[in-house]
C-alpha cells in the first residue's frame, strides 16, 4: 500500500516489490524539479508523433510538467527515483487526454520507465501510487489510453472501454478503473 503526505515526505510504496528492494522510491515530481528537463525529453521522444499531431512542442510538455509539480491536487506527476537520485520512470494524472474522448476525466498518463529498468515492477508501483493519490483526492474513476500496454493495465485491474484512433496517428485502447 502506498502512503502519501506533504511535499517534504517521500511516498512509500509496497516494500515487497523487487524495485523497492534496490532503494528505489516513488516520490512527487515537486520534490525533484531538477529532473523536469530530462523527463520532458524522455516523454517527448516516446510519444513525439502524438505530441506533434496535437501541435504540442517539447516546451509545452515541460510547462505541463512544471504545472504538475504539486502534492495535493490534480494534475500531478510522480517519479521513480534510484537511491542515487537518478530518474528511473514517471507517471501523471492529467485532467484531459487530447486525441481520445472528450468528457472523461481525470486520466492516468505518461507512464514511462527507462528501457533498462523495465520489467522490475516500477510501472506497477507508479500506477498504484497514482491510483492511491487519486483516491485520497476523492477521484472515483480514472481513464487511460494505451497503444502497447493493454495487458499490463488489465493485470492491474483496468478494463477496456473502446478502441480509437488518436489524432489519426496511433490506434489506442481506452481503459478505465473504478477507485471508490
Amino acid at each position: 500500500m502506498t502512503q502519501h503526505s506533504d511535499a517534504n515526505t517521500t511516498i512509500s510504496a509496497d516494500n515487497s516489490s523487487p524495485a523497492n528492494s534496490n532503494g528505489i522510491r516513488i516520490d512527487y515530481l515537486a520534490n525533484h524539479r531538477a529532473l523536469i528537463p530530462e523527463l520532458s525529453t524522455l516523454l517527448y521522444q516516446e510519444w513525439a508523433d502524438l505530441y506533434q499531431a496535437a501541435g504540442l512542442t517539447k516546451q509545452d510538455l515541460t510547462t505541463a510538467l512544471e504545472l504538475r509539480c504539486v502534492t495535493n491536487q490534480l494534475p500531478i506527476t510522480l517519479v521513480a527515483i534510484a537511491a542515487d537520485g537518478q530518474l528511473l520512470g514517471a507517471g501523471s494524472i492529467k485532467l484531459d487526454e487530447p486525441g481520445t474522448k472528450e468528457g472523461l476525466s481525470p486520466w492516468l498518463g505518461g507512464i514511462y520507465i527507462k528501457q533498462q529498468q523495465r520489467g522490475l515492477g516500477l510501472g506497477a508501483l507508479i500506477v498504484s501510487a497514482l491510483e492511491d493519490k487519486a483516491r485520497e483526492l476523492g477521484v472515483s474513476a480514472l481513464y487511460l489510453s494505451a497503444d502497447t500496454a493493454e495487458g499490463f493495465y488489465q493485470k492491474l485491474g483496468w478494463y477496456v472501454m473502446e478502441r480509437v484512433e488518436s489524432f489519426g496517428v496511433r490506434d489506442v485502447v481506452l481503459m478505465s478503473k473504478r477507485l471508490l
